[in-house]
Formats: C-alpha cells, structure tokens, sequence
C-alpha cells in the first residue's frame, strides 16, 4: 500500500511495504527546445514565437522580442547560439541561464523579467507580458552576460 507525501516541495509516493519512496508526477521537461529563425538572432538575444511566418508551420519560428508590439511582446526563451534567418537553432527555455542579455543595469536579483523595449533583450517585467525569467547576477546591458532563470512561460 502506498499514500501520496511532500518531501521537499516534490510529490512522492512511500510503499509501507519496502519503506522506499518513489517520485509522482515527476516530469523530464526539455531545457533547451529547437525552433527556426524568422530573422537573424544572435546568441544570448531573448525571442518570442513569430506567428506571421508559417512556412515550418506556425509555433515553430521565433523572431527576437520586444516589448512595443503585441506579436513581439511574450519572450518565450533565449537564444543558445547564433541562429542565420530560415536556419534551425537552438532556444534555452528553463534553468539557469548565463548569457542572456538585459535593457538596464539597475534591477535587482530576484527580479521578474520580460521583453524589453530594445528587440532581444530583457527588461524589469511589465504587466503587459508575462515574465520570462528571474534575474540571478546582472551583467551589462547590452553584453549577453546576464544570469537569468528562465521559467519556460510557453510550457514546452
């Protein structure tokens, strides 16, 4: 017989039988998620789903975001490398992530982050858009040097 339990914030079942206890609702997710460029990114450049392109079908190509339109507005992940336009790169979407590049110098660690003004890069969040990240370390702006933890709003 077995009874549902909490041990450190993860759902784990104990079997009185063995005295062992197992995981629950325990799920892999991918942290990284492969998508095509709609435009040129560059590694550590914050993107968004581009849903005016539908040549791969739509959901599969990013663009960077920015927070001045509504189709750019929800960061979905940051860019791992430099991705040429048409070409299959790869999106970090959750865990801790060291290159991501920031709109300003004065936020705070623990601050919520979404698109910002500047295409790319992250800002303090806005209600207009859902955060994207948790800022750990700021870097400069502008430098792709930012740590961020990444929340994966998108759910992929």
């Amino acid at each position: 017989m077995s009874f549902p339990a909490k041990v450190d914030g993860f759902g784990t079942r104990l079997d009185t039988s063995t005295g062992r206890f197992d995981a629950v609702n325990h799920m892999d997710r991918p942290k990284f998620v492969r998508m095509f460029a709609s435009a040129p990114i560059s590694k550590g450049d914050a993107v968004c789903f581009d849903f005016t392109v539908s040549t791969n079908g739509l959901g599969n190509n990013v663009t960077k975001c920015a927070v001045g339109a509504a189709a750019t507005k929800q960061a979905i992940g940051i860019a791992a490398a430099d991705i040429a336009e048409d070409d299959i790169g790869l999106i970090q979407i959750q865990g801790l992530c060291t290159f991501a590049d920031i709109d300003d110098t004065a936020d705070d660690p623990g601050a919520l982050l979404a698109a910002g003004a500047t295409a790319g890069r992250l800002t303090l969040d806005v209600v207009a858009a859902l955060p994207v990240a948790i800022l750990v370390t700021e870097g400069t702006a502008g430098s792709k040097n930012s740590t961020v933890y990444l929340l994966n709003p998108a759910n992929l």
